[in-house]
C-alpha cells in the first residue's frame, strides 16, 4: 500500500514521457494484490482511490504551470502501445477476480472488496482508455475501445459519445453536461438514460440516412445488445449466477464513476444560444481544468478535458492545458469526494460557475 501511495511521486521525473503513464498500472496491481491476500485487502484500492488520494488531493490547490502552446506537444507510438497495453491487463485482471469468486470459498466481504476493487479499476482506467480509443480512426485501437465498454456493459456509450455529447456539450440537449445547482444524484439517473436514448436516436437517424432496416443487422444498438447478453449468458453457464451478479455489480460501478466523472468537467458550463437549435462554438470556457502541474499523477491527461473537445482527434498525450479554462479548487480524486457530498460541492463551485460565466 505505501509503494501505491509514493511510486507516483519518483515516477514523476518522468514527465510527459510514455513511462509517466506506466505508473497507473499500479491499479490493477492492487486489485491482483488484493485479490492474492484475500479478507479485507480487497478494499486496498477503493480505500486508496476514495479515501486516501481525495483526502490529498483536497489539499493540491496550485495552479498548473506547465501550459503547453499547439506548438510544443509531444508525440510518439510508445504512447498508443502503453495504453493498448492495459487492455489485456485490464481484461485479465477481471477474469481473475471472477475465478476467485467461482472456484475459492468466498464470504460476503471479500466479495464485496472484489466488486468495490475491479469495477473502480474498470471505471477509472478502463471508461478512460475506451474514451480515448473510440475516437481513433485505426481499427485496433477501436476494437480496443469497443472490448472495455462491453466489459462494462456499455457499449452504446461509444454512439452517443461521438455523435451526441461532442455535438451537443455544454447545452441542454447534452445528458453528460449538470446543470447548475443539480445533484449528482439528480444527474446520474439522467446521464445513465439519457445516453441510452440519445444512442438510439442516433442509431436510427444514422440508419434512416443509410437506407438500412431498423430491426437489422446494421442496427449497432442491437448488435451491441446481442454482444453483451452472450458474455452474460456464457458468465451464467460456465461460472454460475454469482460470477454474473458479479459482472453486473462491477460494471454499475464503473458506470457510476464515468458519469461523476462527466459531472465534474462540465458543471453548469453552458454555450449560448445563437440561433433556433445553434450554439457557440465550443471553446476553452466549456470545460473545467484541473490544478497542478504535469508532474502530478496523471489519469491519460484526462484533467485537459476542454482541449479533448476543442481537438477531439488528439490523442490523450497531446492534450494541453489552457489557461483561459475555469479551474477546479483541487484535482479529480478531491473533486470527486465533494461530488458526493451536494452542500460540500455547491459551495465549492456554484461561486465559481457565478463568477466565471457573469
Amino acid at each position: 500500500m505505501a509503494v501505491m501511495l509514493f511510486l507516483p511521486v519518483l515516477l514523476n521525473n518522468f514527465t510527459m514521457t510514455p513511462w509517466k503513464f506506466i505508473q497507473l498500472f499500479l491499479i490493477p496491481l492492487a486489485v491482483v494484490s488484493g485479490n492474492y491476500l484475500g479478507g479485507w485487502f480487497n478494499y486496498i484500492l477503493p480505500v486508496i482511490c476514495f479515501v486516501i488520494r481525495p483526502l490529498l488531493s483536497l489539499g493540491n490547490r496550485h495552479r498548473s504551470e506547465d501550459l503547453h502552446d499547439d506548438h510544443d506537444i509531444p508525440s510518439s507510438a510508445a504512447y498508443r502501445y502503453v495504453a493498448l497495453s492495459f487492455v489485456p491487463v485490464l481484461l485479465g485482471v477481471t477474469v481473475l477476480s471472477l475465478l476467485r469468486i467461482v472456484h475459492s470459498p468466498f464470504n460476503m466481504i471479500e466479495f464485496t472488496g472484489l466488486v468495490l476493487s475491479t469495477g473502480t479499476m474498470n471505471g477509472i482506467i478502463g471508461f478512460t482508455l475506451a474514451h480515448e480509443f473510440i475516437h481513433r480512426p485505426n481499427i485496433t485501437e477501436k476494437i480496443a475501445g469497443h472490448v472495455l465498454l462491453l466489459q462494462n456493459s456499455y457499449l452504446h456509450y461509444s454512439i452517443e459519445h461521438i455523435g451526441g455529447h461532442h455535438v451537443y456539450a455544454c447545452t441542454s440537449k447534452d445528458p453528460h453536461t449538470a446543470r447548475l445547482n443539480e445533484s449528482f444524484y439528480r444527474f446520474l439517473p439522467r446521464a445513465i438514460c439519457g445516453t441510452f436514448i440519445n444512442a438510439c436516436e442516433i442509431e436510427k437517424k444514422r440508419l434512416t440516412r443509410k437506407g438500412y432496416s431498423v430491426a437489422g443487422i446494421h442496427n449497432r444498438i442491437l448488435m451491441f445488445a446481442i454482444l453483451q447478453l452472450t458474455v452474460a449468458v456464457i458468465a451464467i453457464l460456465f461460472a454460475g449466477w454469482s460470477a454474473f451478479l458479479f459482472l453486473l455489480l462491477q460494471s454499475g460501478l464503473a458506470i457510476c464513476l464515468l458519469h461523476v466523472t462527466n459531472y465534474l468537467q462540465h458543471y453548469g458550463l453552458m454555450r449560448m444560444e445563437t440561433g433556433p437549435g445553434q450554439y457557440e462554438k465550443v471553446n476553452t470556457h466549456h470545460a473545467w481544468s484541473s490544478p497542478g502541474s504535469g508532474k502530478d499523477f496523471s489519469l491519460f491527461q484526462l484533467e485537459n478535458h476542454a482541449d479533448h473537445h476543442i481537438h477531439p482527434n488528439r490523442r490523450y498525450e497531446e492534450l494541453v492545458k489552457h489557461e483561459e479554462s475555469p479551474v477546479q479548487p483541487t484535482g479529480y480524486s478531491g473533486m470527486l469526494l465533494l461530488a458526493l457530498i451536494p452542500p460540500l460541492w455547491f459551495q465549492a463551485m456554484n461561486k465559481r460557475v457565478n463568477d466565471f460565466t457573469s
